[in-house]
């Protein structure tokens, strides 16, 4: 494509299932996107659908790399392939509407927003469906975007987002196993000088019951590396000491913490010393944010994991390690 507004970037790892057709109704959207498609060294064919995709379609972009480096690496990659002025992100096994990339490009074009945060819902397993917090209605800076991201008034998900190009160069694409979107979201919100927040709903993400997130898989590393960046992007706006890092620290770091040092991934004597480093962040105040927060459930569960590690488990258990 000569000229294109919207690149749509779709990393892909074993994903052949539904590459093509998520490309092909990626070419059905209102208006003409470039799509680029990162096969992460996948296992199945999902190299020979993306190379089949690109020499069909012209506005198909197909990167392949040689080794499975992970997801926020595809995303790199993507995103120097990519040529638009502004980038969203999507997941192959995902849902879209059909005017999607329209109603993003002129929400940011109509603002001149560098970001632009529409409304999105998860998809549970068992159908029942839940909206993604996100920014209302208007415009903010991107300090205040990115406070709202700490209190979890805006989601660090990239799939329900729009960015404009000139945000990348800014910011660093975390190598962690799980949640490199968050790190991305905050460091692109901190970098934006306008975040416009839209009603439209224009994506549903589907919770998968296999997920890395949802199973027991070591995340220790992976929390500590998005935390870091979230911890540095906070202290970029000065917020490095406030209420929004520790309702943050509480409920995003913590407690998921937690969960990971305690989910049967880790020896006894690995678990018992991730616990003994998430007890040391457990400051007071950072315990204490989440009852100003009017989160009992939250206060409750950190109160004990702080105090008692029968009392957690027992909690945990009884609420089916759900949070």
């Amino acid at each position: 494509m000569t000229s294109v507004d919207v690149s749509v970037v779709i990393p892909a790892y074993n994903a052949a299932e539904f590459l093509g057709d998520a490309v092909e109704r990626l070419l059905r959207q209102t208006i003409a996107v470039e799509i680029v498609v990162v096969d992460d060294g996948s296992r199945d064919s999902t190299a020979r659908v993306g190379a089949a995709l690109a020499e069909r379609h012209p506005s198909v972009v197909f990167v392949p790399l040689a080794e499975n480096g992970g997801v926020a690496a595809a995303r790199e990659a993507g995103v120097a392939a990519s040529s638009g002025r502004f980038i969203w992100f999507v997941d192959a096994d995902d849902e879209w509407t059909t005017d999607a990339a329209e109603t993003l490009l002129a929400a940011a074009d109509g603002f001149a927003a560098d970001v632009v945060c529409a409304g999105a819902e998860y998809l549970s397993v068992d159908g029942s469906r839940r909206p993604v917090p996100s920014l209302p209605p208007g415009t903010v800076d991107g300090a205040t975007a990115f406070r709202a991201m700490l209190l979890g008034r805006v989601s660090g998900h990239l799939w329900n987002k729009l960015f404009a190009r000139r945000l990348f160069p800014a910011i660093t694409f975390t190598r962690s196993r799980v949640h490199s979107d968050q790190a991305m979201v905050a460091q692109l919100l901190v970098a934006a000088e306008t975040v416009a927040g839209i009603r439209d709903t224009v994506y549903t993400y589907r919770l998968r019951s296999g997920s890395i997130i949802r199973s027991n898989t070591q995340r220790a590393q992976s929390l500590e590396q998005v935390g870091a960046v979230v911890r540095d992007c906070a202290r970029r706006v000065g917020a490095g000491d406030g209420r929004e890092l520790e309702y943050y620290t509480a409920r995003f770091s913590l407690l998921s913490r937690m969960k990971d040092a305690t989910s049967g991934a880790y020896t006894e004597q690995e678990s018992r010393a991730l616990v003994r480093t998430a007890r040391g962040e457990m400051t007071p105040a950072v315990v204490l944010s989440l009852a100003r927060a009017r989160e009992p459930q939250r206060f409750a569960l950190l109160v004990a994991a702080r105090t008692s590690m029968p009392l957690y488990r027992r909690i945990m258990s009884s609420r089916g390690a759900r949070e």
